[in-house]
């Protein structure tokens, strides 16, 4: 064989992209640096992929060349047992009545909001862990409640404030140094529980944080936060329906983006319209508020770093609720990634060991494209005075089950692209030879549509087993569940229904009201019911938190605490499917044996992120 000559000019040695930062990959694909910076700056500097996305959906933002920093905050945030018992105060008191307690999360402030340039935004996440030091944190931090007529609360007892007083102080010489200038606390550390309510609110009020109490132990975090200098005093809204501008100067809303509406906007306003300014965006126009509602203000901030300051593990949520299940086990060289059906090293099974069983799957699916969510508030543009349904656009259903209008409210159909995607997916679970044996759906009309749809799809006979206890967590229902169709009316309604089919949580034993832990452990026991009492594959069709909820502790995992819970559910598209396989180790999980849909703005999902 020949031999290769040598080279006398070999290639010089390039840097390779893998080498380079965020922001000089976002400076070589031509973007200017203050404007990549901005967008590094407002994403947490989490990765070029999003930084790009945020600087593609800013491109008509009038404020993008401008000079205007954003606000960092720095706050002291329980989690576990403490974080959860005082997020069920922070509905329930919000159903009373909106505070200013309710415009962010619980938390002690340690550094009011500061202003930093948007070229110091990725130094300042790596300043907490240099300010916190483990062994010197104490077990638990001491909390005191105060009830006054205008302000409710829970006081850090003084030798626990002193201590978290000088991790303040250090991180604020430590911003000195960036020459960035912000001030230590100054009056006594707490958690706000309520302020600027109405006198006639004091006594439930009251009576809520007495029930509260202060001798929860909880794990401590340091939490980072910046806002766009925007909000100011604004409310934000977060979109609640879709809206389509008619006009030059109206704004399009998308649901999962959140509104910056100033307060004499919202009480001024004559005819339901009103001018704000769109977070995802960053453009200001006119829009309908009745397409919006009021939420917290720390949900459109940007989470920079996270570091743990006291932990407690026998007050954690893993030791509340046992896991039952050992966690996927991943050797150095192995993936989530790896294609079903990749042979192992293994021993060879010994001639005295029982054979192995046929690996069981399960395949949950958010349902498909909902009707409310893309057009609004479709039910008055959409029935005639008579009560006939009228067909206003080729997306909506061209038929829709008799019932009482109202009920569409809260249980709202599929749109026809909505029927299409299901149909798709069922198509592709029978290109990719899935075998489906039992299916189930939560008892919500999109969620029957759908599972109709990709049973017609896989041209599966298989029955539709309604089950209530797969409808979504019950804190996203204040008002009480929906009023579903039953058996009787959907089989009417031309859906092939299993009437014989025993629901495991009736809707009557329903809870009026749970917590995230109470609705991960429905979702875990009633997988394990649905995996006991059947054989073979299982089909689920259900909402978009239960991807998670049914497979976290099925698979090992931990439940989220309650604010994971709703960023999860914003990254699970419609028609999102994920794939829970039994194994020697319990259950795992797995990509789908068939692609992900995706179209416009509904994004790809990712099922790692579920894992």
């Amino acid at each position: 064989m020949a031999t290769l000559p040598p080279r006398k000019n070999p290639t010089p040695t390039k840097i390779s992209k893998e080498d380079l930062t965020p922001l000089e990959i976002l400076l070589q694909l031509g973007f200017p640096r203050h404007r990549a910076e901005k967008a590094l700056a407002a994403t947490g500097y989490r990765g070029l992929q999003l930084a790009s996305d945020w600087l593609l959906a800013h491109v008509r933002d009038p404020t993008l060349d401008r000079d205007e920093p954003r606000e960092y905050v720095l706050y002291a945030c329980p989690t576990g047992p403490l974080a959860e018992k005082l997020l069920t105060f922070w509905t329930e008191s919000r159903e009373l009545g909106w505070n200013g307690a309710h415009n962010c999360m619980p938390h002690i402030t340690l550094v009011s909001f500061f202003k930093a340039p948007d070229e110091a935004a990725g130094k300042l996440a790596g300043l907490l862990e240099d300010v916190v030091s483990l062994k010197d944190s104490p077990d638990q931090i001491g909390l005191e409640t105060y009830i006054s007529p205008n302000f409710m609360g829970l006081f850090i007892e003084e030798e626990y404030a002193s201590w978290l007083k000088t991790i303040a102080v250090k991180f604020v010489n430590k911003l000195s140094s960036l020459s960035i200038s912000a001030e230590p606390p100054k009056k006594s550390l707490h958690i706000t529980l309520a302020y600027q309510f109405s006198e006639s609110l004091f006594q439930p009020l009251r009576n809520m944080a007495e029930r509260l109490g202060s001798a929860t132990q909880a794990n401590w975090e340091l939490r980072l936060y910046s806002r766009d200098s925007r909000v100011g005093d604004a409310h934000v809204h977060k979109v609640t329906h879709a809206h389509v501008p008619r006009e030059h100067d109206e704004l399009e809303l998308r649901p999962g983006d959140y509104i910056y509406l100033s307060e004499r906007a919202c009480s001024e306003s004559i005819d339901g319209w009103v001018e704000g300014t769109s977070w995802l965006t960053g453009i200001t126009g006119y829009l309908p508020l009745n397409h919006t509602k009021r939420t917290a203000e720390s949900d459109a901030w940007t989470l920079h770093s996270t570091v743990q300051i006291i932990e407690n593990r026998v007050e954690s949520i893993e030791e509340e609720i046992p896991r039952t299940r050992k966690p996927p086990v991943l050797s150095s060289n192995e993936s989530l990634d790896m294609p079903d059906g990749v042979p192992t090293d293994h021993e060879p099974m010994a001639a005295s060991e029982a054979p192995q069983m046929t690996s069981r799957q399960i395949f949950i699916c958010r349902h498909g494209e909902r009707v409310d969510f893309t057009f609004g508030a479709w039910i008055p543009y959409c029935f005639e005075a008579d009560g006939c349904y009228v067909r206003r656009d080729l997306n909506m259903p061209k038929d829709i089950p008799a019932r009482n209008i109202q009920e569409f409210h809260n249980d709202c159909p599929l749109t026809t692209l909505g029927e299409i995607q299901a149909n798709l997916v069922g198509q592709a679970m029978r290109s990719s030879n899935v075998t489906i044996d039992v299916a189930f759906a939560s008892p919500s009309l999109r969620c029957v549509q759908t599972l109709s749809q990709i049973l017609q799809g896989h041209g599966s006979d298989v029955q539709i087993k309604v089950e209530p206890g797969l409808i979504e967590w019950l804190a996203w229902y204040p008002n009480g569940l929906p009023v579903w169709m039953t058996p009787e009316a959907l089989i009417k309604a031309g859906f092939d229904i299993d009437v014989n089919y025993e629901a495991v949580v009736k809707t009557e034993s329903l809870p009026q009201r749970e917590n995230a832990a109470q609705y991960y452990e429905r979702s875990f026991k009633l997988i394990e019911k649905i995996i006991e009492q059947t054989k073979g594959n299982v089909l689920i069709v259900a909402h978009a938190a239960s991807l998670a909820a049914c497979t976290r502790q099925l698979t090992g995992g931990r439940v989220p605490p309650a604010a994971e819970v709703t960023r999860l559910v914003q990254r699970v598209p419609y028609l999102a499917c994920l794939t829970a396989q039994q194994g020697p180790d319990g259950w795992q999980l797995h990509p789908p044996p068939f692609p992900p849909l995706t179209h416009t703005s509904n994004s790809r999902f990712d099922w790692k992120i579920l894992t």
